[in-house]
């Protein structure tokens, strides 16, 4: 391993954020699209004579940044961001039903649009989940007419997921309504007051040594990494699925000087 020899980075990096106060893995980031470091100097000179000419430069103020795509989100992920953890448990799911559903089994399976949500002779409506509201409160709408003017709701009844509005007798309806989701359900919560923390960060990727031709462990360290708050997450109908990305600072070690330490080895 000379001085003089020459690799090539290619491969992504597979990345372990670990809890600073106790030195214990927090997330391990295994479906990285991209991973880059940015270091950065800010430049200060003296200046005279004739010409105001750039005499003596001093470099200070050095900076760092991470940035990183995940293709795929976790729970973990979104914690890191949110700074709160996931609660589980029954939440309110607001429901537009414009077809059909097979309640017959453990969970309701959406028929698809092969199978519009039609109210009965008698107006009766057979909804995929019970109903939070009382049946004056559900918003029924003729499916030419979504969002427009609700069909009169004048003596409705509601007995579980049986709905039955004599004015929607024979049509086609969308039906909009709140229903109370299973008690193993996951929420992740991004609030005003909650921020993400500081980790030590590891990434492990390959260098291609051009001598040999072969690839050589490389590895990563940030000792003292602030996490980002930012998020933006991309939904498109178009493309590959956007990917989340994370912008973090690199601060220096708390013990020493060090921003970023990297290692290489056969």
């Amino acid at each position: 391993m000379g001085a003089n020899t020459k690799f090539g980075a290619k491969e992504v990096m597979d990345v372990i954020l670990y809890d600073m106060s106790n030195n214990k893995p927090v997330i391990f980031f295994d479906t990285l699209k991209t991973s880059s470091i940015e270091v950065t100097a800010e430049k200060v000179y003296a200046r005279g004579g004739k010409g105001n000419a750039k005499l003596i430069t001093w470099e200070l103020n050095k900076e760092g940044k991470l940035t990183i795509e995940d293709a795929l989100l976790s729970p973990k992920s979104l914690e890191l961001i949110s700074g709160v953890a996931t609660v589980t448990g029954a939440q309110t799911v607001y429901m537009r039903q414009a077809t059909e559903y097979d309640t017959t089994g453990a969970d309701p399976v959406d028929k698809g649009e092969l199978y519009p949500l039609k109210a009965s002779a008698s107006g009766v409506i057979e909804l995929a989940y019970t109903p939070k509201e009382a049946a004056s409160q559900i918003l029924v709408y003729d499916a030419s007419d979504d969002c427009g003017t609700p069909i009169v709701m004048t003596g409705a009844q509601l007995t579980g997921k049986t709905l039955t509005v004599s004015a929607a007798s024979n049509k086609k309806v969308i039906v909009y309504y709140t229903f109370t989701s299973a008690a193993v359900t996951e929420t992740y919560v991004i609030d005003a007051s909650h921020f993400s923390g500081t980790y030590k960060l590891v990434g492990n990727t390959v260098i291609r040594n051009r001598e040999t031709g072969k690839d050589e462990a490389f590895q990563i360290v940030i000792p003292n990494l602030k996490w980002s708050s930012n998020l933006n997450l991309g939904f498109s109908a178009e493309g590959d699925p956007t990917p989340t990305s994370f912008e973090c600072e690199i601060m220096k070690a708390a013990n020493s000087s060090t921003m970023i330490q990297m290692t290489r080895w056969v």
